[in-house]
């Protein structure tokens, strides 16, 4: 199965083609005994990586777009006689490109042959260039621009990465991951939190500076770097709130984004290219520079939030959130033509309508994965276990009715690549 959502770790996946949540190493047991504070958190930090994914897919104006071309390129295809199936290769080589795009094609990022000879003590620094999108014609589109992150270890430059859609959620998930282990550590006896953290963070950096795993640590690196946040922790905390402001703009929101001074000149060229194509990874950096004036005073929350998103020429959080709201409780004319997808978007609707809201921008650990009545996932554990901790939109038949969606979806995508860009095989170029 191809991966779309990066992961860190083969732990657990999400398949966005079907939101289905697989965990490999958890189960069922092992996570409500964790939620209990028995046990260890590992396997409830798995979890909530996963629901993470799940949830910004449903609950987001981001999730809720790349949703609305999933079902109408699934209900293109069930719809569709299979004599006639070329009239959908347009609306599934759609979805195909933005799957790549959630990552990016391979192309645009690198890690350099030096980067093997890096001590673990080498202190890195970063810059940030740009460059433009290579169209499925083979022109450069000056209309999709690019934000990159060079990272350098003295003299010596070794990787290249792109601030794409799937770094933001990456690092929303890995908040997800600490405040499990947050919510273990509140019912576990004094002390075991100071031994517990201290055992982590080394872990932690190590995974943070690897080359090979930019693609995770590059939304905090970005933070780090704009407003010298340095502690992972409540670096990630911060960086998911900006991650979750970046993922509900709505498409008139970046009318008037603008970077910050401190993020350099190397992006004002292109303004006017982010802005058009809604790049929410250039948002990101605008917004997280935004914050450098403020930062460094005490906490960063709601009110030096507030002061960044004018600096980055973006509405205020009330704006934001409202019009997200209004994106996400948008119910279509017709949901989908094919009965069975009709009845499945509309819950996935009204879960995400449920699901929405303003995080609390002055928490200093990030949310946890609702439960009880709450809509939440449906999950496989390592017994081969399906259940979910809340109240599960989808059904078991109904998640193996889309399983079965997204394999037609392959096999058409497959004569799809070969007629429309000579290829004989589905590529997974977007996988790192």
């Amino acid at each position: 199965m191809v991966e779309i959502i990066p992961e860190m770790h083969t732990l657990g996946s999400i398949n966005p083609h079907t939101l289905f949540v697989d965990l490999n190493r958890a189960s069922r047991s092992e996570i409500v005994a964790a939620q209990g504070g028995a046990g260890a958190p590992q396997g409830w930090e798995i979890y909530e990586h996963e629901a993470r994914h799940w949830l910004d897919l449903v609950s987001t104006v981001w999730g809720r777009s790349y949703l609305d071309l999933l079902f109408r390129t699934y209900d293109a295809i069930l719809t569709t006689p299979k004599t006639q199936m070329d009239r959908t290769f347009q609306s599934v080589l759609e979805l195909f490109d933005r799957d790549r795009s959630i990552l990016f094609p391979s192309y645009y990022k690198y890690v350099l042959p030096e980067a093997r000879g890096l001590n673990p003590d080498d202190r890195w620094s970063m810059a940030f260039s740009t460059g433009i999108t290579v169209g499925t014609d083979g022109q450069l589109d000056d209309s999709r621009p690019l934000i990159f992150v060079r990272f350098d270890a003295g003299s010596t430059h070794f990787a290249r990465q792109p601030v794409s859609d799937g770094s933001l959620l990456e690092a929303r998930a890995l908040a997800s991951e600490i405040a499990a282990t947050t919510a273990w550590l509140r019912q576990r006896p004094a002390g075991e939190e100071i031994v517990t953290w201290r055992l982590r963070e080394p872990e932690q950096r190590a995974a943070f500076y690897n080359p090979e795993l930019t693609t995770y640590s590059v939304a905090a690196h970005v933070v780090a770097y704009a407003t010298g946040l340095n502690q992972i922790r409540q670096n990630l905390v911060l960086s998911s709130k900006l991650a979750d402001i970046v993922l509900n703009l709505t498409d008139g929101n970046f009318s008037n984004l603008r970077p910050a001074a401190s993020l350099g000149n190397s992006t004002h060229s292109r303004l006017r290219g982010f802005r058009k194509s809604r790049n929410r990874g250039y948002a990101f950096c605008c917004l997280a520079f935004g914050l450098r004036p403020v930062a460094g005073s005490g906490d960063i929350g709601r009110k030096e939030i507030e002061v960044a998103m004018k600096a980055a020429g973006l509405p205020t959080l009330s704006k934001v959130y409202d019009d997200a709201r209004q994106a996400i409780d948008r119910v279509p004319g017709r949901l989908a033509v094919q009965p069975r997808l009709a009845g499945i978007r509309g819950k996935l609707i009204d879960a995400g309508r449920s699901l929405h809201r303003q995080p609390d921008f002055d928490a200093s650990v990030a949310e946890l994965c609702p439960s009880g009545d709450f809509p939440a996932p449906l999950v496989g554990d390592s017994a081969c276990e399906e259940f979910s901790l809340g109240a599960t939109p989808l059904d078991v038949a109904e998640s193996e009715f889309l399983f079965d969606c997204h394999e037609r979806y392959r096999a058409v995508l497959r004569s799809a690549l070969r007629a429309a860009r000579g290829f004989e095989f589905e590529l997974t170029d977007f996988v790192y």
